[in-house]
């Protein structure tokens, strides 16, 4: 389960042009928000890789990118949890990986940084 800084800290390993993207399907990572779960932790949401796979290259975030959205998330800036409160975040919360309302338990359990991707490896709370 990595925290925001530890997934930065691999991030920056990569490529800044190179494109990112979660193990399930080949989900693209989105935004970070409030966690459902624990209002005080972020979650990175994702959305579906489009009909039968089939994704253009531009619609992967690149790791430049999602360290932008990342950086700006522990910069505080203030969200909103799901049902109210203000949090900041600082870097050392964990990451989870779900969309807004939602809280299924992954979690991101390895970045493998390959030579034109990265991969966010997840796993949910039962298998781990």
């Amino acid at each position: 389960m990595k925290t925001v800084n530890e997934v930065l800290a691999a991030l920056r390993q990569a490529k800044p042009d190179g494109r990112v993207y979660f193990s399930f399907g080949r989900c693209i990572p989105t935004t970070v928000d409030s966690w459902r779960g624990v209002y005080a932790e972020p979650a990175l949401g994702w959305k579906p890789a489009g009909y039968s796979g089939h994704v253009e290259q531009g619609d992967y975030p690149t790791a430049a990118v999602l360290i932008e959205r990342l950086e700006r998330a522990i910069s505080g800036d203030t969200f909103t949890g799901w049902k109210g409160g203000e949090f900041t975040y600082v870097g050392d919360e964990r990451l989870h990986v779900d969309n807004p309302g939602d809280c299924t338990h992954t979690e991101i359990v390895t970045i493998e940084i390959n030579e034109y991707e990265t991969v966010l490896h997840t796993a949910t709370e039962d298998s781990m």
